[in-house]
């Protein structure tokens, strides 16, 4: 097993991006959509992916356990998957990649497997994972790049770990066999929980082949080779500074169940390329810290936007306004973007925008 570290690959310049504003452009409404089929509502989506040459939109509901498709006008075309552990069925799905035949491969997080599936949305094969937990992925050439946490997937914590990093990124082999861990000692850290929160991160690969990953809890982006070598690195202007992640609470019950509570901020929720070759990172607009400081009526879901990055000189764009409470998204193309958000009344939409 090789494991990247500050020796290795070229060293990294970390740019920060120039916002003339945090204003995001304003969108229009094209469609949206609450419920589906017979009695059939959003659960807990945790993914988006975008199919631009079959028009297609995949949404990865955790809490049904199933993979909804939809079309580029918002018809639901159909589910696939079910709650269960034989062929084709889930257990918290979390995260999905399109695959070189026209088909997809779901990250099946609580079955420890990664699930494929033809362009018919058949089962076609399974490839079982044992060395770590695969909550999203991509795939470059026959490798898997995973990250164990993503959308409503728990932390990873290794306990009773000395060491005082964690992998961003594990690669794995057509079989699930780890060949390859990407980390980084930018933030050592021997509290488990803590380290696994600050070393987690959204995974999007651009059209060159290179890896960009967004730190969910830091203003940070890491920009890698499939291979495992460090390419670069940059920060956004945010309208606020994130706190730095501490534990508060540390309990031990029952069984020796350990619960760990810790205080954080979100800066980046997810992340994908659209077709024109950008990068789309879903970014928070405020910290927890200012939010809770409102009257609790008033504190509603967490804003956010979508910051629009050039990847090869790391240039920020535009940004794109998106509902407060948004869980995941895609890029159509068209200057159309696709979201799913929760409402102040815990609705779930998918709803469609051109911006």
């Amino acid at each position: 097993m090789m494991r990247t570290g500050p020796r290795m690959g070229i060293i990294a310049v970390a740019l920060v991006l120039s916002l003339s504003s945090f204003a995001a452009d304003p969108t229009q409404v094209l469609w949206s959509v609450t419920s589906f089929g017979h009695d059939d509502y959003f659960e807990k989506p945790s993914d988006i992916e975008i199919d631009p040459a079959r028009s297609l939109i995949y949404v990865v509901d955790a809490g049904s356990c199933r993979v909804l498709v939809f079309d580029f006008e918002g018809k639901f075309l159909r589910a696939v998957g079910r709650k269960g552990q034989g062929p084709g069925e889930f257990a918290t799905p979390t995260g999905m990649c399109l695959t070189d035949d026209g088909g997809f491969a779901v990250a099946d997080r609580d079955n420890n497997r990664i699930q494929h599936f033809g362009p018919d949305g058949k089962f076609s094969r399974s490839v079982t994972v044992k060395q770590t937990r695969v909550a999203d992925l991509v795939m470059a050439g026959s490798r898997y790049y995973t990250v164990p946490a993503h959308g409503v997937s728990m932390y990873s914590v290794t306990m009773g770990s000395e060491s005082d990093n964690q992998p961003l990124v594990s690669v794995l082999d057509d079989q699930g066999t780890m060949v390859l861990e990407i980390s980084v000692a930018d933030f050592p850290e021997k509290q488990p929980f803590v380290r696994a929160i600050k070393h987690r991160v959204s995974l999007a690969l651009s059209p060159g082949g290179r890896l960009f990953l967004p730190f969910y809890a830091l203003n940070l982006v890491h920009v890698f080779d499939t291979d495992g070598n460090k390419k670069g690195g940059f920060s956004r202007p945010l309208p606020f500074k994130p706190m730095t992640p501490v534990l508060i609470e540390e309990r031990s019950p029952e069984k020796g169940v350990v619960q760990m509570r810790a205080q954080l901020d979100i800066v980046s929720a997810a992340a994908a390329f659209g077709p024109d070759g950008l990068l789309y990172i879903l970014t928070a607009t405020e910290s927890l810290a200012e939010r809770m400081k409102k009257p609790e009526d008033q504190r509603g879901p967490a804003p956010m936007r979508v910051d629009v990055i050039d990847p090869e000189g790391y240039r920020a764009v535009t940004t794109i306004g998106c509902d407060p409470g948004t869980k995941a998204f895609g890029v159509l193309g068209g200057r159309r973007l696709v979201t799913v958000y929760e409402d102040d009344e815990g609705e779930l939409t998918l709803k469609c925008v051109r911006y």
